[in-house]
């Protein structure tokens, strides 16, 4: 089996953003995440709103494929419990009758979960059958009952499962301390009274990041192992190339065109996009950081580093690792194709 796997080190210039609002500071005034490093302060944007905009750049590459790679419904909404009800969908398949989610049938509903959706497969899942609490509705989720009752397979004395993401995403750190407040930004209501309610703090700042996607687990069943004579790939080899094209693609269009939190009069004014994609079939595909943090440094712990690309580049040996650098936008974009022809 080649271990594909693929990184990317990339800064972006971002000015006038919102792409977070992940706090408070005791009012109705939204802030970014602030990184504490030493005794400096600097912007953070999470790993987690950058997953987000990439699984979202993933399920519209599926749905636009021909034919459409599988997702399950919840998932193409990017429901956050889409990793339990899928599963549980995945059991009741097309019965008419209702379905017992069991010790019996856990694990090749997991399966057969991971080869309905590419969404729960990529982007991982966390199913804790039983956190919500209640007397009746012990077990279940409310808002979503409806769906759960035709389609869904009942719970019964399982115990938690969890599908590992594919792909890490690190956070974002600005390369220059930040002030608190730089400027504010507020919208949908013209009343003074009102405009404090929805009060975003803004940032300017370059920032680089590290993304990096373990391309040969999609696809994989993390618990083949426990089922009879089951592989551990669970779809075809085709499909699996397909979806890893996919999340190749999606990663690259939110560093092309990088989208947050808010996406109603806050997209970025991106003056800077720069890095390297480092794709190998031979290992997990490492990388260098395009920052350097230095604990002794008390002034300026945390630098830009300009010797990342190079370093990267310097991993290329065109046998089971390639390299591209991009530089700007269109380089970037153009390295989608080189990178599929590949796999």
């Amino acid at each position: 089996m080649e271990l594909w796997s693929i990184s990317f080190a990339y800064r972006l210039g971002l000015g006038f953003h919102a792409l977070n609002n992940e706090g408070a500071d005791g009012s109705n005034l939204m802030q970014p995440r602030r990184i504490d490093v030493g005794q400096m302060t600097y912007d953070g944007i999470s790993g987690e709103i950058i997953r987000r905009h990439i699984l979202e750049n993933f399920l519209d590459l599926c749905r636009n494929q021909n034919p459409q790679i599988p997702m399950l419904p919840l998932s193409e909404g990017l429901h956050p419990d889409r990793g339990p009800i899928g599963i549980r969908a995945a059991a009741r398949n097309d019965s008419a009758n209702p379905v017992t989610l069991d010790a019996n049938n856990l694990f090749t509903s997991v399966r057969a979960a991971i080869q309905k959706c590419a969404v729960l497969d990529v982007g991982g899942f966390l199913a804790a059958w039983k956190d919500a609490q209640g007397k009746a509705n012990a077990g279940d989720y409310v808002a979503e009952s409806n769906y759960i009752n035709r389609h869904c397979a009942q719970i019964g004395s399982v115990d938690p499962v969890k599908r590992e993401s594919c792909f890490d995403v690190a956070w974002l750190i600005s390369e220059n301390p930040q002030d608190l407040t730089v400027t504010q930004h507020s919208a949908f209501r013209d009343t003074a009274s009102m405009n404090s309610r929805y009060a975003q703090s803004m940032r300017s700042n370059t920032y680089g990041g590290i993304i990096r996607a373990d391309l040969h687990r999609i696809g994989t069943d993390d618990y083949w192992y426990l089922q009879n004579n089951q592989q551990r790939l669970a779809i075809t080899g085709p499909e699996q190339k397909k979806r890893q094209a996919a999340l190749i693609e999606a990663i690259i269009n939110f560093i092309a065109s990088p989208t947050g939190a808010k996406t109603a009069g806050w997209a970025p004014h991106v003056f800077l996009t720069e890095g390297a994609i480092l794709l190998t079939s031979a290992r997990t595909a490492p990388f260098a950081s395009p920052i350097k943090v230095d604990l002794k440094d008390k002034d300026a712990p945390v630098q830009p580093d300009p010797t990342y690309t190079k370093t990267m580049e310097d991993l290329e040996n065109k046998t089971d690792t390639w390299v591209w650098k991009f530089k700007d936008t269109k380089d970037l974009l153009a390295a989608v194709a080189a990178i599929k022809s590949k796999l």
